[in-house]
Formats: C-alpha cells, sequence, structure tokens
C-alpha cells in the first residue's frame, strides 16, 4: 500500500510540474532533466512511471481535462437558479465572471488548454484531448444558453469564450482589464439581440492607452532585421520549440555566428521573433496605393482559413508568451486591444450598408468570436466547418445598428 501511494504521489508531482511550466515557460521548456530539476526526482524515475515525455505529456492533459469538468460541474451546480426572463443581458453579466474566474483562479488548466491547440496544430496524437476540451466547453456553454433562454447560441457562445478567455490570460492592468473584459460581454449581449453596439468607456481608456504604449520598432542593422523576419518564419512554421540559432541562421541564409554576434541568447532570438510577428498583426493602416480588397474578395479569404494556419499558430504563441513573461508584457496592451484590423475589414465587408456604423467594441467582439472559432475547428471535416461557418454568418445578418 505504501508503495503505490509512493507511486501515485511522485506521478503527480511530476504531473503538477509538467502543467506549471506549460503556464510559466511553455512547452519548449520542458526536458526531462528541467523537469528533474524542478522536482528534485532523477530524470529515471520520468521512464519508470510514465514510460516517455509524450505519455506524460499526455497524462497531464487528461488530468488537466479532470479538472476543468470539476470546475465547469461546480460552476453549473452554483448557476442552479438563474433569473427568470433574464436573457442576453444575464447571459452576459455571468460569461464576465466565468472568464475571469478561469483565466485568474484556473490559470494552470487554461494554459494547458491553450497548449493542447498549439501541440494539436502539429501533431494528430493531441487531436483527442483536444476534442476532451471541445466536449468540456460545448457542453458547459450550451448548459448556461439553455438555462438562459438562449439555447440556439451555445456554441457561437462557447466561440466567444474561448477567443476571449485566450486574451484574458494576459495580465496588463487587472482593474482596465476586468472593466473593459465586463464591457465586450455586454456587447456580446447586444449581438445576441440582434443589435450592434456602441463604443465604451474603459476599452475606449485601454484602446488609447495601449496606441500611447506602442513600443517603437526596433532599430536593427539590415542583417538583424533579416534575422528576426527569419526567427519570426521559424516561429510560425515550427512553434516556439523550432527556435533556435541554427535553424534561423538556415532560413536567414547565413551563418550561425552572425546570428550568434546580433542575438547572442535564445531569449534575445525568441523577443525578436515576437517583436517581428507583433509588428505584422498590429501595424497600423497607411495610405496605400493599392485599392482595398473587394467584398466578395475579403469573405473568401475568411472562409478559406484552414488553408492559413501558420499566421494564426505563430499569433497564439505570442499571445501565450505575452501572458507567461513579465519581460513580454508591454505587447499585452496592444495584443488585448488594437489587434482585429482585418477582423473589422471582415465584419464591415459582411454587413455591407452598415458596415459604417461599426464601433471599435463591435470589431473586438468579431475578433474574439472567429479566433475561438478557428480554434474550435482545428482538425475538423470540411461539413463541420461549412456548417460552423454558416452559423456565423446567421448570426451577422441578423445584426442591425443600435437604436
Amino acid at each position: 500500500m505504501d508503495a503505490v501511494f509512493q507511486d501515485f504521489s511522485t506521478q503527480e508531482r511530476l504531473i503538477g510540474t509538467v502543467l506549471d511550466m506549460w503556464a510559466t515557460q511553455g512547452h519548449a521548456a520542458i526536458s526531462a532533466r528541467n523537469l528533474s530539476r524542478a522536482t528534485g526526482l532523477p530524470t529515471s524515475s520520468i521512464y519508470h512511471h510514465f514510460g516517455s515525455m509524450e505519455h506524460l505529456f499526455h497524462s497531464a492533459q487528461d488530468h488537466a481535462l479532470k479538472a476543468a469538468r470539476n470546475w465547469c460541474s461546480h460552476r453549473l451546480d452554483d448557476l442552479a437558479r438563474w433569473p427568470e426572463g433574464g436573457g442576453p443581458e444575464a447571459l452576459a453579466a455571468m460569461m464576465a465572471l466565468l472568464i475571469d474566474d478561469w483565466a485568474r483562479d484556473s490559470r494552470p488548466l487554461a494554459f494547458a488548454w491553450a497548449q493542447c491547440h498549439l501541440l494539436a496544430y502539429d501533431d494528430a496524437a493531441y487531436l483527442p484531448p483536444l476534442e476532451g476540451w471541445r466536449d468540456i466547453w460545448s457542453h458547459f456553454w450550451r448548459e448556461i444558453c439553455h438555462r438562459a433562454g438562449l439555447g440556439a447560441f451555445g456554441a457561437v457562445t462557447g466561440h466567444m469564450f474561448e477567443g476571449t478567455a485566450q486574451l484574458h490570460l494576459i495580465r496588463w492592468h487587472p482593474t482596465i482589464d476586468r472593466a473593459a473584459l465586463g464591457e465586450l460581454c455586454h456587447g456580446w449581449g447586444h449581438w445576441l439581440n440582434g443589435k450592434l453596439t456602441a463604443e465604451t468607456p474603459w476599452r475606449r481608456l485601454a484602446r488609447e492607452t495601449a496606441a500611447e504604449a506602442t513600443p517603437a520598432a526596433p532599430s536593427r542593422s539590415a542583417t538583424a532585421a533579416a534575422i528576426a523576419r527569419a526567427a519570426a518564419a521559424v516561429v510560425e512554421d515550427g512553434g516556439v520549440s523550432a527556435l533556435t540559432h541554427r535553424a534561423v541562421a538556415a532560413r536567414a541564409g547565413v551563418t550561425l555566428g552572425v546570428v550568434s554576434y546580433n542575438f547572442r541568447t535564445s531569449s534575445d532570438l525568441a523577443e525578436a521573433a515576437f517583436e517581428t510577428i507583433y509588428l505584422g498583426i498590429t501595424e497600423v493602416v497607411r495610405e496605400s496605393v493599392h485599392p482595398a480588397p473587394a467584398r466578395d474578395e475579403i469573405i473568401a479569404s475568411w472562409r478559406d482559413f484552414p488553408s492559413q494556419p501558420r499566421g494564426i499558430f505563430a499569433i497564439e504563441e505570442l499571445t501565450l508568451a505575452v501572458a507567461r513573461d513579465p519581460a513580454l508584457i508591454a505587447f499585452g496592451p496592444q495584443l488585448r486591444y488594437l489587434r482585429g484590423r482585418t477582423s473589422g475589414l471582415q465584419l464591415a465587408a459582411r454587413l455591407g450598408a452598415m458596415g459604417d456604423q461599426l464601433s471599435p467594441l463591435d470589431t473586438a467582439i468579431y475578433s474574439s468570436l472567429i479566433s475561438g472559432q478557428r480554434r474550435a475547428l482545428i482538425g475538423r471535416s470540411v461539413a463541420e466547418i461549412d456548417a460552423s461557418l454558416d452559423e456565423i454568418e446567421r448570426l451577422i445578418r441578423e445584426l442591425h445598428a443600435p437604436s
């Protein structure tokens, strides 16, 4: 009996450390040696109890899934009573509370979920646990929406939760972030009522503050800039785990020594990659001699998102890196409050004549909605993807200007 208990304790220590490292350092930082150092256990214990590092990672996902199911079950028990006739307003208020609770108090679980998405982009072995996460949130938001009398909106509300909760992992200014989250969810309630929404004070303040705090583009030599672009491309193709000086040198067509001279440490190289990705996401629109894309072209691009996985992958890598690393928090307000230019163009194109009545809050809602939808559709069939896209299309078709 004592031996069994000791085995269980060791397994729990290793799993708990993996979950902690996903939340604080990322998957690329996890090695047998680092786990041994963090737990005080010999590396042989990993292989004794789990057989391989991959089996340990899958066990950590299973543990996180079980804990997330318990979290959802407890929240549903807490919400056994629902305000009669509360509708979208009640749903919006509770949604903000649940997102904040999940991202703040269940942070290791939230990062395990996000990490599962990133791993599943390239490794089909992570599609089963990813399906487990989908089942958890699909059931949870169907039930919440049913209690709110909004059962038809369970799937889209789940997408909205997924995209919003991911960004809420970024801890920039907790008070402003929480107020802005409440306004975003309140705006989602307006959408469920078929109404576009107006700009709100806390999100306006957050956006203005983010614009003022936008880091200046670093001044680099032509060689260093080319290396930074190559580093970003490596992250887009293979994630942070693929980012090495040697890989970047091969991508940039320079020697290893040139890369090491310009970016001495792995941290320096990662920061350069993320700066480049960030600038590509949030670059301010400038006057251009090129005509704006046609409406049909914009909508076709939206429906064709499964063919553009690497850009989505890079944005998720950047978002999680900023959420983990205080040294990257300068990118936080921009990612939370200034992203969505392409999303805004898509939404305006889909609304036609009403497109010029969009508020920045409408654009933010749409950006979170389709971000969550794209994550939810990883590995899905063409038929499932088309059905989900059509569901969003119907929601947007019902929107009209605020009174």
